[in-house]
């Protein structure tokens, strides 16, 4: 299916008028920015994020490139004992957790550990921001890219994750004045989705594209992603 027959499809189902709004280009950013080192983009990367399973499945995400090779897998919340999102690596190799703070369904706000670790031992944060019936988040973390020798306070950043879709799911992921990541609905994976009677935004679960600039980690920007999904969507 081509961009326009899809875009047309989806829009007929959800239209409301947009305003433009300049966006921050795409490119690398000024200094390399990652939970992970080991897992930096080195050449602009197009990841593909699909629903799998549910809140007890040990793959309720799947992560891959474009040609379908595994990158990394998101377990549902009640996968195993403890209540959040487990990220494993193609290996299996588990990564960190994500868990969410919630009150009366509504996220107050989301947190990573390493594997077993509780809220004290946080190593990033994502705030949820709401403006003009937008979603928005500020997600903040210590800078593992960092130079080594520099102090908490230098070392920490955050990154602004802004609504960029008014018929389609679009996130921009901003460094200052760059976008460094997008998390977009798919145009290429979603051929059939947006034409079955039961597509409609509350049940939805489309495919994403993860976009990544080099110097950017591939699983910090997932984190983003599967946040944004579960907020966009619901959770399993």
């Amino acid at each position: 299916m081509s961009y326009t027959s899809y875009a047309d499809a989806r829009m007929s189902r959800h239209f409301r008028a947009s305003k433009h709004k300049p966006r921050a280009s795409m490119r690398a950013p000024i200094r390399e920015i990652a939970l992970r080192p080991e897992s930096i983009a080195t050449t602009k990367t197009t990841l593909v994020l699909r629903p799998n399973g549910n809140a007890a499945s040990n793959a309720a995400y799947i992560i891959t490139t474009e040609d379908h090779q595994p990158v990394y897998t998101i377990a549902g919340r009640k996968a195993g004992d403890r209540v959040c999102r487990e990220f494993h690596d193609a290996s299996g190799l588990p990564l960190f957790e994500l868990h969410t703070k919630t009150m009366l369904g509504r996220p107050l706000s989301w947190f990573i550990t390493m594997p077993g670790g509780g809220a004290d031992m946080k190593i990033a944060e994502g705030q949820p921001r709401w403006a003009g019936g937008q979603k928005s988040m500020v997600f903040s973390f210590r800078n593992r890219a960092a130079v080594q020798n520099k102090r908490e306070e230098e070392a920490t950043m955050s990154l602004l994750v802004s609504s960029n879709g008014q018929i389609m799911a679009r996130y921009d992921v901003i460094d200052g004045d760059r976008r460094v990541a997008a998390v977009n609905e798919s145009i290429h994976h979603n051929e059939t989705l947006a034409l079955m009677p039961q597509s409609r935004r509350r049940s939805l679960r489309p495919a994403m594209d993860l976009t990544v600039v080099p110097g950017v980690d591939t699983s910090l920007v997932a984190a983003i992603a599967i946040i944004m999904f579960d907020w966009t969507y619901g959770a399993e």
